[in-house]
């Protein structure tokens, strides 16, 4: 698993301000998705601003709970979570053009005991819970407020050169400076449950941070159902681009100034998993493999493999080439006078992740490569737009009813199973290449291809 900094992790009930150090983390979990969709704020529309999305493939415009479990896969390593998790999308300005790129991100996903002097027992997130952290319109910082306080920054330098320099020290906003590891943009959820609605009008409401700390401490009478904590750190590699001064990072909403990230969660988990971990793995300290519950459903390489499953916002969010300006209604603003308004602007449609195969073909799955050479030799050819749907529509030009795509952009056909290869499959997780053409499709792996048939 792959962390911020993992010497730094057992310290990190210190730097939260709490006693117990209880936790695990779900470390360098990489989206499935980033596009402009918000179940939880905008169910069944396309949502305000381009979210980076953790967890679950059936992730979509509306949270069906029940749906979400059938997600054939998480990338979530622990796959009975078939959560989701997301926070809006980190774009690097050009300081001359103003175009903007999208900052590679992955996140740190922390489940952390933390309760309070009265010791209430911890509980797993009811089925159907869906909530959110941070203010998408905040642009000023209340250090009195648990809300904002749960909304912070850290630069990361793992030389220590700045340990003691206060000008980098955990903050509520972005930094006068760029970050020589990246930066985390860190959100702590309320833990505290008014134990009877799932959500609420500002999804907010049912859920309560502690009365001591936000990170920490006893739950208020209005809510008394004590939640385990959840604790999203989303790694951003600023430090790959340059850093000019403010209005150099921006966040999908066009807040400029950082006061505006906020995070949302929507409940997948599967059965009792969730509070068999909480009960039983108590000494744990950060590593999930010391937690037995979720070591036993460990499953990197389907966390790998996954791909979502549903549909996308049919517009560009910036991973071809930087965009000229934000997807929906969001001019850069700092929260200096009157916010900027937009005209003009249409609704883009959803359309399916995954290319449409042509008519009358379907998808076999992942299959072994022939031992004594390649399993498909009628046709072949490469391109750098390789999708599923474009090998089949290569493969039935030359008149072959099977097509196969391998390490990304590479297609193959033929009538017939060659060179000792057949058409049994393999575990699906074993084809992990993204396909050139279409990232939300598999295209292949190692010695393994995605293999297509006409019906």
């Amino acid at each position: 698993m792959a962390f911020s900094a993992l010497s730094k992790l057992v310290l990190l009930a210190s730097v939260l301000g709490v006693a117990n150090a209880q936790y695990w983390i779900f470390g360098g979990s990489r989206p499935i998705v980033t596009t402009r969709l918000d179940p939880v704020i905008s169910p069944g529309s396309v949502s305000s601003h381009v979210h980076s999305v953790v967890g679950a493939s059936r992730f979509k415009d509306v949270y069906d709970p029940a749906d979400l479990l059938q997600s054939n896969c998480t990338t979530i390593p622990v796959q009975p979570d078939k959560s989701n998790y997301w926070a809006p999308q980190l774009y690097h300005q050009d300081q001359k053009t103003g175009a903007l790129t999208p900052i590679p991100t992955t996140f740190n996903i922390y489940y952390l005991m933390r309760n309070g002097p009265s010791q209430q027992p911890i509980k797993a997130f009811p089925d159907g819970l869906r909530m959110i952290a941070g203010d998408t319109n905040r642009r000023s910082y209340n250090s009195s407020s648990h809300a904002d306080q749960a909304i912070t920054f850290v630069c990361q330098d793992f030389s220590g050169a700045h340990d003691n320099d206060p000008d980098w020290a955990e903050r509520p906003n972005f930094f006068d400076h760029n970050c020589p590891d990246g930066m985390r943009a860190q959100v702590f959820f309320p833990s505290c449950w008014d134990g009877v609605n799932l959500d609420s009008a500002d999804h907010k409401s049912h859920m309560s941070y502690p009365i001591q700390n936000f990170n920490g401490g006893d739950c208020p009478d209005t809510h008394p159902v004590q939640l385990i904590s959840l604790f999203y750190e989303m790694m951003t590699t600023v430090d790959k681009f340059d850093f000019w001064g403010p209005g150099t990072w921006v966040l999908a909403n066009g807040d400029t100034t950082g006061y505006g990230h906020h995070a949302d969660f929507q409940n997948g988990w599967e059965g009792d998993l969730l509070q068999d971990a909480i009960d039983q793995c108590t000494d744990v300290v950060a590593n999930v493999m010391d937690c037995p519950p979720l070591a036993a459903n460990f499953n990197q390489a389907s966390a790998d493999a996954c791909v979502l499953e549903t549909q996308v916002v049919a517009e560009d969010t910036g991973f071809s080439s930087p965009l000229k300006v934000l997807p929906g209604c969001n001019p850069l603003w700092d929260g200096t006078g009157p916010r900027p308004t937009c005209s003009g602007l249409s609704t883009p449609p959803l359309v399916p992740a995954q290319t449409p195969l042509p008519t009358g073909w379907t998808e076999v799955g992942c299959i072994a490569e022939g031992t004594n050479g390649r399993a498909l030799t009628g046709a072949s050819t490469t391109s750098p737009t390789m999708t599923r749907a474009a090998c089949a529509s290569f493969c039935a030009s030359k008149g072959f009813a099977l097509a196969g795509v391998e390490f990304s952009d590479e297609c193959y056909c033929d009538n017939q199973m060659r060179n000792g290869a057949s058409k049994s499959t393999v575990t699906w997780n074993e084809c992990t290449n993204r396909c050139a053409g279409n990232s939300n499709e598999i295209c292949g792996g190692p010695m393994r291809l995605t293999l297509l048939t006409v019906n």
